[in-house]
């Protein structure tokens, strides 16, 4: 996983522009790309002469992955302290903890 977001200026860069609906600058954040894109922009991306030279190459990351990287490494059930997530949710606890 990348450590930040791919710009609208890195996205351009080499797939010659780019879809994204806010336009306020090439340094935020690419938007509004569909799946095949990534796909294909990884796939592009991988294939820059550098790249390949540095042995770098890019994929969209697995689900087992995502789960990781989005818990912070944590094994409960959020990245926080799950004991607390009633002060920090407004949830019914009978219904988040599976009970009917």
């Amino acid at each position: 996983l990348g450590v930040f977001e791919v710009t609208q200026e890195q996205y351009e860069a080499v797939m010659g522009g780019h879809p994204s609906h806010y336009r306020q600058g090439g340094q935020f954040p690419v938007e509004n790309v569909s799946w095949s894109e990534v796909v294909r922009f990884c796939r592009k991306l991988s294939d820059i002469p550098a790249e390949k030279s540095s042995g770098r190459s890019y994929r969209l990351p697995t689900e087992a992955e995502w789960e990781y990287a989005c818990r912070a490494g944590t094994t409960k059930m959020f990245p926080f302290d799950s004991d607390r997530i009633m002060d920090r949710a407004n949830v019914d606890e009978v219904n988040f903890m599976g009970e009917c």
